[in-house]
């Protein structure tokens, strides 16, 4: 890509910050030509920092010529208040809540408009493929963990999002304002979250909210199963009593979750 006549000239950090965002779950390893290519800067200027990063370890180089995420920047990643404290405090519960239900496991926070999966226990590769693998995001509408998320965010946030356009990823995903907005008011009448098939046929899952000592929904843990072993009777007290437990940690432990989600 070149750069228009006229256009602004980008500062260093914003180039360094668009080299590290062309990198995504699809794109894992990509060469300097794919880096230029997805990031709209010259092969000169994205080779310049890649080598500043990858000298400090932001970066790492694969044995066949790509770079990826390097082990340094993960680290660095790990010490962010909002999922540090949040992981742990949240991570034996979601073990019981595994062992318990047989399903996957799994804690999610809001960032913006997606969800962002924090933890996610499960047996099944394919399921985490699709649904689970920390650091993935998804639409706050397509998921049992993301509609707690929106349902308790605030109102101008729930109306830009039903406002549209909602993306289908199945016949059963919500892509109708009204419709979302009814599921969210279910949402926060029930304390709770149950979809089938919205993300992937056959799959479902059940979620709710985990608050902090001031009552603020910070996050949401949910089950992810086969729709057939989608038992709400069974699995929704258990699921509530997870999301309490997590809750509770703060009001005991005093760790910090006010700004999560904000």
């Amino acid at each position: 890509m070149t750069t228009h006549p006229g256009a602004p000239e980008r500062s260093v950090v914003d180039r360094t910050l668009s080299i590290l965002g062309v990198f995504d779950r699809d794109n894992r390893t990509l060469t300097l030509s794919d880096i230029s290519r997805r990031s709209g800067l010259p092969v000169a200027t994205v080779h310049r920092i890649v080598n500043k990063l990858h000298g400090w370890g932001a970066l790492e180089r694969r044995e066949e010529g790509g770079y990826s995420i390097g082990l340094r920047l993960w680290e660095t990643a790990t010490l962010a208040p909002r999922y540090s404290g949040l992981a742990e405090a949240a991570q034996p519960h979601l073990v019981d809540l595994h062992a318990q239900c047989g399903g996957a496991a799994v804690l999610a926070l809001r960032d913006g408009t997606e969800s962002v999966c924090i933890s996610f226990l499960s047996n099944d590769a394919a399921l985490t493929a699709h649904w689970g693998d920390p650091g993935r995001r998804l639409p706050l509408h397509v998921t049992a963990v993301g509609l707690v998320l929106l349902a308790n965010a605030g109102a101008g946030l729930q109306d830009e999002i039903c406002a549209g356009p909602l993306r289908a990823y199945t016949a059963a995903t919500i892509t109708d304002g009204t419709t979302l907005r009814n599921c969210l008011n279910k949402s926060r009448r029930e304390g709770y979250t149950m979809v089938r098939g919205t993300l992937r046929e056959g799959r479902g899952a059940i979620a709710a909210p985990v608050r902090n000592a001031r009552g603020t929904v910070v996050a949401a843990v949910g089950i992810v199963s086969p729709v057939d072993m989608l038992q709400p009777s069974r699995l929704t007290p258990l699921i509530l009593a997870t999301a309490e437990a997590v809750s509770q940690h703060d009001r005991t432990e005093g760790w910090r979750m006010a700004g999560v989600g904000a």
